[in-house]
């Protein structure tokens, strides 16, 4: 009986030891954009004239009239206007101490105290909403950046609830964003494979 020795699985080169300047070197804060069409009139008006159109189109098979044509063009005129005004504005958390500070600076009100505690809240407000929103959103702010605090301001206030909603989510989930990864990606990989280029 003959027997084959394997031979061993060659071991891979172990990694050289990281150190604290490598791991900060590979720190970055977690970036989102948020795209707002700042033209929320037109945005609405064209959900009405999309039902205005569906209307107008059965109107114009039972009828033989041809009231359509002209809703379409107002329906891609509001398009056009809506996606003129889109904007896209890019997020980046900032730092765990600059978070904390920053919260510090807006600390609840009396009023959001008592109003908490109304509710049967047992723990009360961590900061003042209203004026910590807007400033985590600007302290976040890359692009586009205003000229100064005071245009931020201008800004801030002619927006809005929804508008304001979209900024200031964004704001506090890239904050706590963790930078977890799944699994590598099945997809990619089975499309490499299929082009010979796989990597494994």
């Amino acid at each position: 009986m003959t027997t084959t020795s394997r031979k061993p699985p060659a071991r891979r080169a172990a990694k050289p030891a990281l150190t604290f300047a490598d791991i900060r070197a590979k720190i970055q804060r977690p970036r989102h954009i948020v795209e707002l069409v700042m033209n929320a009139e037109a945005a609405s008006e064209i959900d009405a004239l999309e039902q205005l159109l569906e209307r107008a189109q059965r109107h114009d098979e039972a009828n033989g009239t041809a009231t359509a044509p002209d809703v379409a063009k107002r329906l891609q005129e509001q398009e056009a206007q809506a996606e003129e005004s889109r904007v896209r504005f890019t997020l980046e958390a900032i730092t765990h101490r600059a978070y904390q500070a920053l919260r510090a600076e807006h600390p609840p009100t009396k009023e959001q105290i008592e109003k908490a505690a109304a509710r049967g809240g047992s723990e009360e407000p961590a900061f003042d909403a209203d004026a910590f929103a807007p400033a985590l959103v600007e302290a976040q702010l890359i692009e586009p950046k205003p000229a100064d605090p005071e245009e931020f301001a201008a800004f801030w206030a002619d927006l809005s609830d929804g508008q304001l909603a979209q900024l200031w989510g964004a704001a506090i989930q890239i904050q706590f964003q963790t930078g977890e990864l799944g699994p590598p990606s099945q997809a990619a990989a089975d499309v490499l494979r299929s082009f010979g280029l796989a990597t494994d």
